[in-house]
């Protein structure tokens, strides 16, 4: 009977083999796989490079790697995902994580820190697996969290999600269609949403695991992607104290240029910035209603 495999020859086959379906990530993809089935740590591979898999291991890993060629995101075949610091439990259900989105946490964590005063209300609009508002809740301890979403498989995910972290006491999950089951009062200090903003026209523009994974609900808004984010910003607008603040996510330039204008004929041109991630690259808006008696 043939050896068992080691932990590096089965990276190197696995890699390989995944490259060759058109996997990019094929390297990262089976290292993390690898360490997930293992029940071990990414770097915990390279530690024990002679270390034989199970044969169970390389059942459940050849299972991953198959649907893995097939498009299936890494991160629901392992059911988490990093994001700003903490682990997400994620589903189909939800949208990944993604790491552009940290800067929109980012830039809410300074404006509240700066702005939202002692204790600032915030609602997340859409919030999927919970992430934006779990980060903003560890980031700013002083803040009450509101977090929303029209699926109601989602909002299990997020719920379980804030629990795990132990924010129940100041995130709250509701299912609402936006901001819909949010009471008038109190006023809110801050709104925060990645939104769903790409357009019907450009779904061959995605990504094959994003276009045939993940939830069209959390993806699409209309046939210039800013279905949702016009509705967001009126009735975020509507429900902020003067002085609060809208950061919303943006995808495409076209797109970005689109929500630039309805945010500046909502909050006036001079109350809507973009915000930047490390590399410069714009990756959504801060708006800030007026002050009152400050016309915009």
């Amino acid at each position: 009977m043939a050896d068992p495999l080691t932990v590096r020859e089965v990276l190197n086959l696995s890699a390989r083999w995944l490259r060759g379906k058109g996997i990019e990530s094929a390297r990262l993809d089976t290292e993390l796989l690898a360490a997930e089935v293992m029940g071990i740590r990414r770097l915990d591979l390279y530690l024990a490079p002679d270390r034989p898999l199970s044969t169970a291991e390389r059942d459940r890993l050849r299972e991953l790697l198959l649907r893995r060629a097939k498009g299936e995101p890494v991160a629901y075949l392992r059911g988490r995902k990093e994001f700003h610091g903490l682990d997400f439990e994620l589903s189909p259900s939800v949208l990944v994580p993604r790491p552009e989105t940290e800067a929109i946490v980012d830039a809410a964590l300074a404006w509240l820190l700066s702005n939202g005063g002692e204790a600032p209300r915030v609602v997340d609009v859409g919030t999927g697996s919970g992430a934006i508002a779990c980060a903003i809740a560890v980031g700013c301890p002083a803040a009450h969290i509101v977090a929303l979403d029209i699926s109601e498989a989602a909002i299990e995910v997020a719920t379980r999600n804030v629990r795990t972290h132990e924010l129940s006491d100041r995130v709250k999950v509701i299912l609402s269609d936006m901001l819909a089951e949010v009471p008038d009062e109190p006023v809110l200090d801050m709104v925060v949403s990645n939104p769903p903003y790409v357009a019907e026209d450009e779904r061959n523009l995605l990504d094959a695991s994003a276009r045939d994974f993940e939830p069209s609900l959390a993806l699409f808004s209309g046939p210039c992607g800013t279905l949702h984010t016009e509705l967001l910003s009126r009735q975020a607008w509507q429900r902020l104290r003067p002085g609060g603040a809208l950061a919303v996510e943006t995808g495409t330039v076209a797109q970005r240029d689109r929500v630039e204008t309805i945010l500046r004929r909502q909050f006036g041109d001079l109350a809507v910035n973009p915000i930047t991630d490390i590399a410069r690259i714009s990756r959504g808006f801060l708006a800030v209603k007026a002050q009152e008696g400050v016309v915009p």
